[in-house]
């Protein structure tokens, strides 16, 4: 099979794998909160940018920090994607150099593709941001959408190029590559200083840069261009090619993990040393399944994570929405509430499944109501800091207790029906 063919074979198989992932992640839940999420996000945008503020407001510095730092996090998104496999190393060997020239060509143009769909985005978040601070607004979003995409496309070049067996000068040893330093060079250093420029120099001096910026990637693009000479001496470093698209591989999965269960894919814990306090004092004492719940859940490395960002995000929701009515407020914090109570289940299904779970001399009427008080505990958490968040925002005492009302409500329908009946359901 030629190499094009072979790149394109498994990028077919990788879609169609990915879109088993995306019906999963697009369920019922996700979708009512994300609509929320999206909405609350969009009405506090909206509610910035039609207030009236001063001048001196909206020419502030930290408007240039936080656009610099959005930018930058819009850089670190797109991985180069190659889709090579750990048995590449030997099927593939000897091929390299058709490798070289036609597979990862295929795939710097897939992975620009990909990155500059999320560099247009993050760009287009901010535009209404740019046409308020400054008067030729318009050439400085140009301006940083040429930058964005084109250094990105350079960054995935450079990702390409630590694939190939060559020659290497090392001028200064702290540039090895996939260092610190280096990282920090280029994906944080240097883009913010240009995004700096761009945002501080006149019309015309963000003419004279972007023109010189344009031949400098040029050039250095042509440096990382693959000639067939190039192509015929370059061999790929195979172990660092099926490294790195094994972590691109497990980016992606841990991405779909954050918001939905992924089948098949391995489970693994992580001990919290800075959570070893608080999870000492909460199973001091405690029946053995207690313990196992919380020690499981402090040291899950996709259940927790997972609880702990939605708990941010209601959060932020329920205190960006100062303006919109108090029910609207109220529903975000029940909504949030049971979200948490629904990812949290996996917590309850996961310990079922270890044999010696199941060979514990503990009832299940035990390990069902040492579970409801996880979630017991954890309610009243997440409720004392939607409550406090909208405190401290709003100030309004209705609002606090109206919301303070339905989370009552909810927590107790909660723990009394609905956590028994999915656990009741997942032992069938």
């Amino acid at each position: 099979m030629k190499a094009s063919d072979l790149f394109w074979r498994r990028f077919r198989d990788e879609q169609r794998t990915s879109a088993k992932y995306l019906r999963l992640l697009f369920n019922d839940h996700f979708v009512i909160f994300l609509i929320i999420a999206l909405g609350g996000i969009v009405l506090a945008y909206r509610e910035l940018l039609s207030t009236p503020q001063s001048l001196m407001f909206w020419r502030s510095n930290w408007w240039q920090v936080i656009i610099i730092t959005w930018l930058l996090i819009g850089l670190q998104i797109g991985d180069l994607i190659t889709y090579f496999k750990p048995a590449d190393r030997l099927y593939l060997l000897g091929n390299d150099s058709e490798i070289i020239k036609k597979y990862l060509t295929r795939s710097v143009n897939l992975s620009i593709l990909y990155a500059s769909v999320w560099q247009a985005v993050f760009v287009s978040v901010i535009i209404p941001i740019l046409l308020r601070i400054y008067v030729s607004g318009l050439l400085r979003i140009s301006s940083l959408l040429i930058f964005a995409i084109s250094y990105k496309l350079l960054l995935l070049l450079f990702e390409r190029d630590k694939l190939f067996l060559k020659q290497r000068v090392q001028t200064i040893t702290i540039f090895e590559a996939n260092s610190t330093a280096e990282g920090l060079l280029f994906r944080v250093l240097l883009p913010s200083i240009f995004l700096e420029f761009i945002l501080i120099l006149t019309q015309t001096q963000v003419y004279i840069l972007m023109s010189a910026w344009l031949v400098l990637m040029v050039v250095t693009a042509y440096y990382f261009h693959i000639s067939n000479h190039k192509a015929n001496s370059f061999a790929i470093n195979w172990a660092i090619a099926t490294q790195q698209a094994q972590q691109q591989k497990q980016r992606v999965l841990h991405f779909f993990a954050l918001f939905a269960e992924i089948p098949n894919q391995s489970k693994s814990i992580k001990r919290r040393r800075y959570l070893d306090f608080c999870l000492q004092r909460l199973i001091k004492n405690k029946p053995a399944m207690l313990r196992l719940y919380w020690t499981r859940l402090a040291r899950d490395t996709e259940i927790l994570p997972l609880v702990l960002r939605l708990i941010i995000v209601g959060m932020i929701i329920v205190g960006v929405l100062q303006t919109a009515p108090d029910w609207l407020v109220a529903v975000v914090g029940a909504l949030t509430v049971y979200l948490v109570n629904f990812q949290l289940l996996p917590l309850f299904s996961d310990t079922q499944k270890k044999i010696w779970t199941r060979l514990m001399p503990i009832t299940n009427s035990q390990k069902q109501s040492a579970f409801i008080q996880v979630h017991r505990l954890v309610n009243y958490i997440v409720c004392t800091l939607l409550i406090v968040t909208v405190a401290v925002t709003s100030g309004s005492l209705q609002r606090i207790l109206l919301l303070f009302v339905l989370l009552i409500v909810v927590t107790i329908a909660l723990q009394k029906s609905y956590i028994p009946y999915m656990i009741k359901k997942m032992k069938k």
